[in-house]
């Protein structure tokens, strides 16, 4: 009896409150494509009620009864680009709204953007570090001939540093480039990279939305020391067949998309492939190499609660050299190529559990592999290597009240690694044998929980999180917790300070040969004895919004130290040496620094300004006689800084302009001598300063893009646009590579730095119907 008494009073209690307040969910959508309207914000106006859509696009807000002054009230949407939409809400325990918001048509005649309420809820969010970029404001920033590109994109913004010159590296915070995490759709994408590097895989037509986090990572995201590039792909318009597409001097550009059942599936697919072998060709010359881009998605709305996602991307650098075309008649024939390549596949469901409970099931696969084949006469080489993951991954939002937003879930990959497979056949396979390396196995596991929550009225909002990690191997397991932790308080209605820790590791790295300048660098799994690389960093973070300029700052302070990081010694060939666990060394890491952010994403003039004042140091006890020195890519200043204006209704111009401090080297100061028993009877030995002790010098650059627009002519199906632009408009030399050369009177040797690019021009025509 008392059971029953106590289970009467907990029925009562729950049923009690669920009565006091009104919950409202759904999924926030584009009227016109269909596509999820990402981190879009629902809101009450008079009130401190409010949330912003997931990932998905999903949301789910719980209004008190004591915010209703009748049995309804009015909700708001608002998201960049598009009019505020007002909705009227009965007073009731659940009430399911899907929201569809659409573009002003009058405001885009005039490119006109709409009060950015995501750059204001940016100052109350309790997230930190992280920039996202629509797809849409991509396409008119200058490019390198005329093929835009996220990732250059990604690398002006502050804490974010190049590579090499027009390359794709991103080394973020201190961190080396194979400590990013770079996900289409949920999957790893491990060569992010077309051309030797210089063009991004990413094919901007099929793309929806890009995040980067770089600090305070929420629990849900682990695998990498430095960063997650998050990147989601197109959908498909689900009420009309689209064509887009582009013409530049590099690539060609094509996207169809459509309903495959109206307002309930729908598709897209986009390719991309280059043509600069056909332009060599054309001026005579002979570069038999090419690139090409293959994405695919499809999608099904099952019912009101389920949906289902198919997402696919294929690319490959492909280079295939046949002597015969340039060699004489008399030659031996020869032969020479690689392919390197992506693949990546992703299974989706989304379920609405119910009103408060989102969930999003996954099934991914990913691969990425090379092989590099070589032929003369009889003789015949092959060298292949990939790495292959298999997993699931299951995530969960929980909205508990309308200040209380839990997330958990879990993951598990199996990775296959195949290095330093050869084949050989004839008089070479005497010196180079055939080999088939075994396969190498772990299987990656995590678990992670998430709470976000508003205390005293919105005052303080905290996020918190633990993520439980681990690898198995055959002869060692490794576990490991990941706490996170960030806290914002609010200064006044524009203003907020914020605070973050983070811990991240990664149990896969990379490892690049000295002596191969192909692409051909090697992930390969922790080990016994190589330990998993884990970083911590603290943030602290000042964030303002100036409502009058519809200006956002951002500054923020960062310590972050690693450990495990990994190294080899210079010369050694990784490539053919499947011992090459003797050859790599571990060691510490210290980054810190001061980043600067001045944003307006509103109004004919808009852009950013980003400056980065960064230090990065090494420790390895084997490297430079035990003593700390610089990493490769400290940059001791970067700037940026980035302009798009409306000239008027035809006519947009966009410029760049970058400034950076020059990557280390070691350089060689000296040579002596000494005696030795041959006929020379002297051997000379470099003399060299301590590792990375030289920067190269700092450079700059400017770009500057123009867009020419069709005339607003209505019912015209066809919308086409030009762009003219340039590259490094005042031909600026970015140093490149160092060699060594004799001084003029040829009594001692300097050192030259070579530049890789001058101004170059482009052209590129997209078009829409």
């Amino acid at each position: 009896m008392t059971r029953i008494f106590v289970f009467s009073i907990f029925l009562f209690c729950i049923t009690g409150i669920r009565a006091q307040t009104t919950t409202i969910s759904g999924y926030i959508t584009d009227g016109s494509n269909g596509e999820p309207l990402l981190f879009a914000l629902v809101y009450v106006p008079g009130t401190g009620y409010g949330i912003t859509a997931n990932e998905y696009g999903f949301y789910s807000l719980q209004i008190p009864h004591s915010a209703f002054t009748d049995d309804m009230i009015v909700v708001e949407c608002k998201m960049v680009g598009y009019p505020v939409k007002s909705f009227q809400v009965p007073r009731q325990a659940e009430f399911k709204l899907d929201i569809k918001l659409k573009e002003d048509a009058q405001q885009l005649g005039t490119v006109e953007i709409v009060a950015d309420a995501g750059q204001k809820a940016r100052v109350s969010n309790s997230q930190m570090s992280s920039f996202r970029i629509p797809m849409k404001d991509v396409s008119r920033m200058p490019s390198l001939l005329g093929e835009t590109d996220i990732i250059k994109i990604v690398q002006l913004m502050p804490g974010v540093q190049k590579g090499g010159e027009g390359g794709t590296g991103m080394y973020v915070r201190g961190g080396t480039s194979d400590q990013n995490l770079v996900l289409l759709d949920e999957a790893t994408v491990y060569n992010i990279g077309h051309l030797f590097g210089f063009f991004s895989v990413f094919n901007q037509d099929a793309l929806h939305d890009m995040t980067m986090i770089k600090g305070a990572f929420p629990a849900q995201y682990g695998g990498r020391l430095s960063s997650i590039l998050d990147i989601r792909m197109k959908e498909g318009n689900i009420n009309k067949f689209q064509v887009t597409g582009g013409v530049g001097l590099l690539s060609s550009r094509l996207t169809i998309e459509g309903p495959i059942i109206k307002e309930k599936a729908s598709f897209v697919v986009s390719a991309r492939r280059t043509y600069v072998d056909q332009v060599f060709r054309a001026a005579g010359q002979f570069l038999p190499y090419y690139f090409y881009d293959l994405n695919l998605k499809a999608n099904y709305v099952l019912s009101d609660r389920d949906r289902f996602y198919f997402s696919s991307y294929l690319g490959d650098d492909v280079l295939r050299f046949d002597g015969s075309d340039v060699s004489d008649s008399g030659d031996e024939p020869f032969g020479f190529g690689f392919t390197l390549g992506n693949l990546t596949n992703t299974l989706r469901w989304n379920r609405i559990v119910n009103e408060k409970m989102f969930s999003n099931l996954s099934l991914i696969h990913t691969k990425f592999d090379y092989d590099i084949r070589g032929a003369v006469a009889d003789n015949n080489v092959l060298i292949k290597s990939d790495v292959r993951d298999i997993g699931v991954k299951e995530d969960f939002d929980y909205y508990y009240k309308d200040d209380h937003k839990l997330s958990f879930g879990g993951q598990y990959t199996t990775h296959i690694f195949r290095p330093n497979v050869v084949s050989t056949s004839g008089e070479i396979s005497q010196f180079l044998a055939s080999k088939k390396a075994e396969p190498l196995y772990s299987n990656e596991f995590a678990l992670y929980g998430g709470s976000e929550k508003d205390y005293r009225g919105g005052l303080f909002k905290l996020s918190t999180g633990m993520r439980i990690s681990g690898s198995f191997l055959s002869e060692k397991i490794y576990l490991g917790l990941e706490p996170r932790i960030a806290l914002r308080y609010m200064l006044n209605e524009f203003q907020s300070l914020k605070f973050g820790y983070s811990r991240m590791k990664q149990y896969m790295h990379l490892v690049s040969s000295s002596s191969v300048s192909l692409p051909t660098d090697l992930w390969y799994p922790v080990t016994k004895n190589i330990k998993p690389q884990t970083s911590d960093q603290f943030i602290l973070a000042w964030h303002t919004y100036l409502e009058k300029w519809k200006i956002n700052t951002e500054v923020e302070a960062y310590y972050k130290w690693m450990n495990n990081l990994i190294e080899y010694r210079e010369g050694t060939n990784l490539i053919l040496n499947n011992n090459f666990e003797q050859e790599l060394i571990q060691g510490k890491g210290d980054s810190w620094g001061l980043e600067f952010l001045v944003q307006r994403q509103e109004g004919k003039l808009n852009g950013w300004i980003g400056y980065t004042l960064s230090w990065a140091t090494r420790d390895f006890e084997e490297l430079n006689q035990g003593k700390t020195y610089w990493a490769k890519y400290d940059r001791r200043h970067n700037i940026s800084i980035v302009a798009n204006y409306v000239l008027n209704r035809r006519w947009d111009v966009s410029a760049v302009w970058v400034y950076s401090s020059g990557s280390r080297f070691t350089p060689q100061i000296g040579q002596y001598f000494v005696p030795n028993a041959t006929l020379t009877g002297a051997e000379i030995i470099p003399i060299y300063t301590d590792r990375n002790a030289v920067s190269m010098s700092p450079s700059h650059r400017l770009d500057i893009n123009f867009v020419l627009k069709p005339r607003p002519e209505k019912n015209k199906k066809l919308k086409g646009e030009w762009h003219f632009g340039a590259y490094n408009v005042y031909r600026s030399t970015t140093p490149f590579r160092i060699q060594i050369v004799p001084t003029e009177n040829s009594l001692g040797y300097q050192y030259q730095q070579i530049g890789l690019f001058g101004f170059i021009p482009s052209i590129a025509y997209n078009f829409k119907f």
